[in-house]
C-alpha cells in the first residue's frame, strides 16, 4: 500500500514536472512570436513611410493609430521619435554595406544631376554604380547636397567633391556621368574625374530635335496634346471616355499626356492616342466641346511615325535601366538605330514619316558618330559577352579596343601576376636589384633593364592570351545577363573580370540621378517639408533596399533568443529534477 502511494506522488510529481517545461515552452514561445511579430511590422511600417513617402508623424494621427489598433491590439505602435530612430538604424544597416562593397571594389562609378525643387531650392545628388566580387550590380545614393541660390560652378564643384571625398573615391572612379551641360563637363574636369556624356540625354536630344523639324509632326503632336489635356482636366469627359471604351471592347486605359523634358512620354501619348483612337472619336463627337478629333490621315501619320520611333523607345528604355549593365550597349545600340533606319526607308510610305527618318539619320550622324572610339564605351561592349568585336561596325576601332584591353590587362598582370598566389612584397625585391643603391653596378642596372623587358614582354603575352580566349568564347544570348557569365568565369579570367568590374559598372545615363530627384520631390512635400537633409538622405537610401531584402539581411534576434530559451528550459528541468530527488531522497 505504501509502495503503491510512493509510486503515485512519483507520477504526479513528474506529470507536474512535464506541464510545468510545456508551460514555460508556451510562455516563452509567445514572447519569442511577439517579439518577431512586433520587428516584422515594425519593419512594413518603415517601408510603408518610405516608399508611400509618409511624413513620421503619421504614428500619432488618430485615425491611423485607431486604424492599427485595429488591425492588432497587440501591436505597440512607435511614436515619432522611435519611427525616426528606426529610419536611422536601418540607413545605418545600409551604408555599412554600401561601405563593406567599397572597400572591396577598386572601382566605382558615378553619376550626378541637378534638380530644382518646387519651393525654387537647388539641390545636387551623386549616385555610386559597382559591380561587387560576385558579380552582382549595385547602385547607392552617396548624398544630396543642397546648393547656394545663386550657384555657380565653383559651388557645384565644391558640392560633388564633398559628396565623393566624404566616401574615399576621388581614386577609384572610373567615371563620372553627367549631362552634356557646360556647368556639369567643367566641374568634373576640375576634379581630375573622367567624365562620360549620359547617352540617354544625347539620344533624348537627337530625337527632339529630329521630332521639331517636321513641321506635319508637331501639328499632329500639338492637336493630340490639346485632346488628352481636355480628358485629362475634365472629369465627365474622362468618365464618358471609359463608357466607350466599354462599350467598344476596347480596355479602359487613361490617356497620356507628354512631358518635354523626355521623348519618350511624347511617343507613348501619340501611341496610347492611336490605340483608343476609335474611343476617342466616339467620345469627343458626344461631348459638348470645340476639340477637333484627329482625322484618319492623321493616324496614318502618327502610325508611321511610331514605325520609326518604336527602336528609339526601346532604346531610350534599355538605357535608362538601373538592373542591368548599360554601357556596353552603346555602341551597339546606335549600330543597331543606324541600320533600322536605313531598313525602314523603303517601308515609308508617307513623307512626314520619311523626314523624320531622314532627321534621325542626320541628327545620330552628329551627335554620335564617334561612339565607337571612345575608350571607356568600346571597352565595355569588349567585356560584354553578349557584344564583344560584333559591337563595332568599324572594325579598325573594334581592333584599337582590343590593343586597350590587352594593354589594361596586362597591367593588371604586372601588379598581381597570379590573383590567388600573390609573391610577397620581400621576394619581389630579391629578384630585381634596387636601382637606386650607390653600389649598384651598370652591369646590375642592364639586368634589371632586362629582366624588366621581360616582365612587360610577359604580361603582355600572357594579355592576349586571356584577351584572345575570352573574346573566342561562344557569344551570350541577348536577353541573358552578362554578370551571371562574370560570375561563372571569374577564375578562368580573373584579370579580365576585374576590368569587366570597372567598366561595366558605368551607367549609360544619368537617369539614376534623376530618379533620385523624383524620390526626393516626393520626400519634400508640404508635410515633409521640415525634413532635415540627413533625413532626407536616409529615408532616399533606404528606398534602394527593398522590404523583402532587409528583411532577409537584418540581424536575426530571434535566433539568439531561441538559443538563450533553450538553455533556459534545459536549467529549469535539471533545477526541478534535482529537486524532486532530493524531496524523494528525504
Amino acid at each position: 500500500m505504501v509502495f503503491i502511494l510512493f509510486q503515485s506522488i512519483i507520477i504526479f510529481r513528474l506529470a507536474l514536472i512535464v506541464h510545468l517545461i510545456q508551460f514555460e515552452w508556451i510562455i516563452l514561445f509567445y514572447f519569442t512570436v511577439r517579439t518577431t511579430r512586433q520587428e516584422d511590422l515594425d519593419d512594413a511600417l518603415v517601408n510603408m513611410l518610405v516608399k508611400d513617402t509618409q511624413p513620421f508623424s503619421v504614428v500619432e494621427e488618430e485615425g491611423f493609430t485607431a486604424f492599427v489598433q485595429k488591425l492588432d491590439p497587440s501591436y505597440n505602435l512607435p511614436n515619432k521619435q522611435a519611427l525616426k530612430k528606426m529610419v536611422g538604424s536601418r540607413c545605418e544597416f545600409i551604408n555599412d554595406n554600401v561601405v563593406s562593397q567599397m572597400v572591396i571594389s577598386d572601382f566605382v562609378s558615378l553619376t550626378s544631376d541637378m534638380w530644382t525643387s518646387i519651393d525654387k531650392h537647388s539641390y545636387i545628388s551623386v549616385t555610386g554604380h559597382l559591380v561587387a566580387e560576385n558579380a552582382k550590380l549595385s547602385t547607392f545614393l552617396l548624398g544630396i547636397s543642397k546648393l547656394p541660390e545663386n550657384h555657380k560652378v565653383i559651388h557645384i564643384e565644391e558640392a560633388k567633391n564633398q559628396l565623393v571625398a566624404s566616401w574615399g573615391l576621388h581614386s577609384r572612379v572610373a567615371a563620372l556621368v553627367t549631362e552634356n551641360s557646360e556647368n556639369m563637363v567643367a566641374t568634373v574636369q576640375k576634379l581630375g574625374i573622367l567624365q562620360l556624356p549620359s547617352f540617354a540625354h544625347v539620344l533624348n536630344l537627337v530625337i527632339k530635335r529630329s521630332m521639331e523639324a517636321s513641321l506635319e509632326l508637331q501639328d499632329i503632336r500639338s492637336q493630340a496634346r490639346a485632346i488628352v489635356s481636355f480628358f485629362k482636366s475634365n472629369q465627365n469627359a474622362e468618365m464618358r471616355l471609359a463608357e466607350v471604351q466599354g462599350q467598344l471592347g476596347r480596355p479602359e486605359q487613361k490617356l497620356i499626356q507628354e512631358v518635354d523634358s523626355r521623348w519618350n512620354s511624347s511617343f507613348s501619348m501619340l501611341e496610347r492616342v492611336f490605340d483608343q483612337r476609335e474611343s476617342v472619336a466616339a467620345a469627343l463627337s458626344t461631348l459638348d466641346t470645340d476639340i477637333i478629333p484627329l482625322g484618319s490621315a492623321d493616324y496614318e501619320v502618327i502610325h508611321q511615325c511610331l514605325g520609326v520611333l518604336g527602336s528609339f523607345n526601346q532604346a531610350t528604355a534599355e538605357l535608362a535601366s538601373e538592373k542591368r549593365v548599360s554601357a556596353s550597349k552603346v555602341i551597339p545600340l546606335v549600330r543597331m538605330l543606324k541600320i533600322t533606319l536605313e531598313n525602314k526607308h523603303g517601308a515609308i510610305i508617307h513623307s512626314t514619316a520619311t523626314q523624320l527618318a531622314s532627321n534621325l539619320q542626320r541628327e545620330l550622324q552628329t551627335s554620335c558618330s564617334m561612339v565607337e572610339t571612345e575608350p571607356i564605351l568600346g571597352l565595355s561592349a569588349l567585356l560584354d559577352p553578349r557584344f564583344k568585336m560584333l559591337a563595332f561596325g568599324n572594325q579598325g576601332y573594334a581592333q584599337e579596343a582590343v590593343k586597350l584591353l590587352t594593354s589594361e590587362c596586362a597591367s593588371l598582370i604586372r601588379i598581381n601576376p597570379d590573383k590567388d598566389a600573390i609573391l610577397p612584397p620581400s621576394t619581389t625585391r630579391s629578384m630585381t636589384p634596387s636601382l637606386t643603391s650607390p653600389h649598384t653596378s651598370s652591369w646590375a642596372m642592364e639586368t634589371a633593364s632586362i629582366s624588366m623587358t621581360q616582365s612587360v614582354q610577359s604580361s603582355t603575352a600572357d594579355a592576349a592570351v586571356e584577351v584572345q580566349h575570352y573574346l573566342s568564347d561562344p557569344y551570350l544570348n541577348r536577353v541573358e545577363n552578362p554578370m551571371h557569365y562574370w560570375e561563372k568565369h571569374s577564375k578562368v579570367y580573373p584579370h579580365l573580370f576585374q576590368l569587366a568590374r570597372k567598366y561595366l559598372s558605368v551607367p549609360a545615363s544619368s537617369v539614376p540621378c534623376e530618379r533620385i530627384f523624383t524620390k526626393a520631390g516626393d520626400v519634400f512635400n508640404k508635410k515633409r517639408s521640415c525634413l532635415s537633409m540627413k533625413a532626407v538622405e536616409q529615408i532616399i537610401s533606404f528606398q534602394s533596399l527593398a522590404a523583402e531584402n532587409w528583411k532577409e539581411r537584418r540581424p536575426k534576434k530571434d535566433l539568439v533568443l531561441g538559443v538563450t530559451s533553450e538553455i533556459y528550459l534545459l536549467e529549469r528541468v535539471l533545477q526541478v529534477g534535482d529537486a524532486m530527488v532530493t524531496s524523494e531522497l528525504r
